[in-house]
C-alpha cells in the first residue's frame, strides 16, 4: 500500500516538473520573441545572456531562442557568430547595458554575485530587459543543474523579473 502511494507521488512530481519544463520552454520562446521585436523597433542590438545551445532541454529538444547580435556565457556561445566568454559578474561591469536589449535565460540563479548583477540590470530601462528564470516553486530550482551534472547548485531563487515586473526580486538559498 505504501509502495503504491510512493510510486503515485513520484509519478505526479515527475509529471508536474515536466509540465513546468514545457511551460518554461514555451515562455522562453515567447519572451525571446518579445526581446527580438523590441530590438527591431528600437534599433538596439540584442544581447543574449545564456548559451542557447546549452542546458538539458536545449540539448535534447533544440534551442528555444537565438544568439541575438551577441551572446554572453561561460562557454562563449561557441555556435553563435559573436560570443563573449566569461562570467556575467565580470562582464556586466564592462558593458554599457543601456546600449542593448538584454535577454537572459536561466542564468541568474547560478551566478556568484547576483546583488551586483541586479544593481546593473535594475539601473537599465526595464522595457529593454527580458528575463526567463527557473520557477522558484519547482524542484528544478533547487536541484538543477547539480542533480544531473554535479555542477554548482543554484544559489538564488528569482521571484519576479522583467518583462513582467519592473525590478528583479530574489533570495539566496
Amino acid at each position: 500500500m505504501y509502495l503504491k502511494l510512493i510510486i503515485t507521488v513520484v509519478v505526479l512530481i515527475i509529471v508536474y516538473e515536466l509540465s513546468i519544463a514545457i511551460s518554461r520552454k514555451v515562455n522562453r520562446r515567447r519572451v525571446f520573441a518579445m526581446a527580438k521585436r523590441r530590438a527591431l523597433t528600437t534599433g538596439l542590438p540584442l544581447l543574449v545572456i545564456g548559451d542557447p545551445h546549452n542546458g538539458i532541454m536545449s540539448i535534447s529538444t533544440g534551442p528555444d531562442y537565438g544568439c541575438g547580435d551577441s551572446c554572453l556565457d561561460l562557454t562563449g556561445c561557441p555556435k553563435c557568430q559573436v560570443g563573449i566568454k566569461g562570467k556575467l559578474e565580470d562582464k556586466i561591469v564592462e558593458l554599457d547595458l543601456n546600449k542593448y536589449i538584454v535577454f537572459i535565460s536561466c542564468v541568474l540563479e547560478y551566478t556568484d554575485d547576483l546583488p551586483l548583477i541586479v544593481k546593473y540590470l535594475n539601473a537599465m530601462n526595464h522595457k529593454n530587459l527580458f528575463i526567463v528564470n527557473v520557477e522558484w516553486y519547482t524542484l528544478t530550482a533547487y536541484l538543477y543543474p547539480y542533480f544531473l551534472t554535479r555542477e554548482q547548485p543554484p544559489k538564488y531563487l528569482i521571484y519576479e523579473c522583467p518583462p513582467w515586473k519592473k525590478h528583479i526580486t530574489y533570495k539566496s538559498i
